[in-house]
């Protein structure tokens, strides 16, 4: 079976809410724009993802998971 190609990438984008401790490092350095602060991060516009894993990178308490899907 031949492999298919996509031509968009979709990520599922998780903040566990247990593990945040609200510094807001994922919302300062998002590119696209993700993510929105009340108490703790929360990720509002999922869809505007673009898979570059840096809120990842920079949450110190690893409450960020990115999920290509």
């Amino acid at each position: 079976m031949p492999k298919q190609f996509r031509d968009f990438e979709v990520y599922l984008v998780h903040v566990d809410p247990d593990l945040c401790d609200g510094c807001e490092d994922c919302i300062k350095l998002c590119p696209a724009e993700v993510f929105d602060f009340s108490v703790k991060a929360y990720p509002t516009r999922p869809q505007n993802c673009l898979g570059c894993r840096t809120c990842e990178a920079v949450c110190k308490s690893k409450a960020v998971i990115i999920t290509e899907i």
